[in-house]
């Protein structure tokens, strides 16, 4: 297991990014930017046979044609060589190609990945690498959902596939399952809270040493891509607690009863108390999160385009 990769995996800002720079620090880890790919190949390509020419060629251009594939700062034309060089590879071969491109770059013997949809491929990632670990990190789905809004991400709570939904019931599928023993759930407020334990914890799951350097992860700034840097300010500063329950001040209490009307169940599933606690309240927040739901072609348009216009006087987390 020394040398299995690991996947940081779960919901757009949930802190993903943090835990990234964190474990870059170590001596043996490091972690390219998040690929988005693979997801892709494995929708279209077999993983357990070798690839014919024809498909090897295809699957590279899958990789070198996403819109993420700049941030790997890997050319086109090496990697199409790399590729071309291999002898019948299997899927695997290829995927693996950028990962010890930036592993050779840092000096590095084992590599991990953040891409947190990846979420949903964990049984084909164990098929691909027997023995990897998956780092589940778990926050607040209303501190997301108002990091959302912030940040401009497609996504809002009342939308059936939420990311952060999708990633809270897809984790307890995987946790329940055959593949638990290889996912640990770790949740952001603990990684602000208490970073040295939490993070010593992730090292003990990946077989690894703890070592103090890498709460030096502000050094570690470049390696998020520039087009992102503007959604990751935070990450100049020390570890703080101040973004734990950020709902708590940026929530009117509509938006808040609207957002716990539609996360309620997972809400209350994690230990998340919500601030409509009440039993009276459950028939009111079920028949919101209904409407929402039912209403959320018209809330995508309507409430954008009432903002442009001014008639709210801030952001509306909704």
């Amino acid at each position: 297991m020394s040398d299995a990769p690991f996947f940081i995996v779960g919901s757009s800002r949930s802190g993903t990014t943090l835990l990234r720079l964190i474990l870059c620090g170590h001596s043996r880890l490091h972690i390219p930017p998040e690929t988005w790919f693979i997801a892709d190949l494995l929708a279209r390509f077999p993983p357990d046979r070798p690839l014919t020419p024809q498909e090897v060629h295809a699957a590279v251009e899958v990789m070198v044609g996403h819109y993420r594939w700049p941030d790997m700062e890997i050319p086109t034309d090496d990697m199409r060589a790399w590729a071309s060089a291999l002898a019948a590879p299997r899927l695997v071969e290829l995927i693996d190609l950028p990962y010890r491109e930036h592993l050779r770059r840092a000096g590095k013997p084992r590599f991990g990945d953040k891409t947190p949809p990846y979420i949903g491929i964990v049984p084909q990632l164990l098929a691909l690498y027997p023995g990897a670990r998956f780092i589940n990190l778990i926050r607040d789905g209303r501190d997301v959902a108002i990091s959302f809004v912030d940040a401009h991400f497609h996504g809002r709570p009342y939308h059936a596939d939420f990311e952060w939904t999708r990633a809270v019931r897809l984790a307890a599928h995987w946790r329940a399952g055959p593949h638990g023993a290889n996912m640990l759930d770790v949740r952001y407020e603990d990684l602000v809270r208490e970073p040295e334990a939490t993070v010593r914890r992730i090292c003990d799951f990946l077989g690894e040493a703890f070592e103090p350097a890498m709460f030096a992860y502000r050094d570690r700034m470049a390696l998020v891509p520039e087009r992102e840097r503007w959604i990751q300010g935070k990450l100049a500063r020390p570890i703080s607690a101040d973004a734990i329950a950020v709902w708590r001040q940026k929530l009117t209490l509509a938006e808040c009863f609207c957002i716990e009307a539609s996360l309620r169940a997972d809400l209350l599933r994690l230990g998340y108390a919500p601030r409509f606690a009440s039993p009276a309240w459950r028939p009111l927040l079920a028949a919101t999160g209904w409407a929402l739901r039912i209403l959320a072609p018209l809330l995508d348009r309507g409430v954008p385009a009432l903002e442009r216009r001014g008639v709210f006087r801030r952001a509306v987390y909704l």
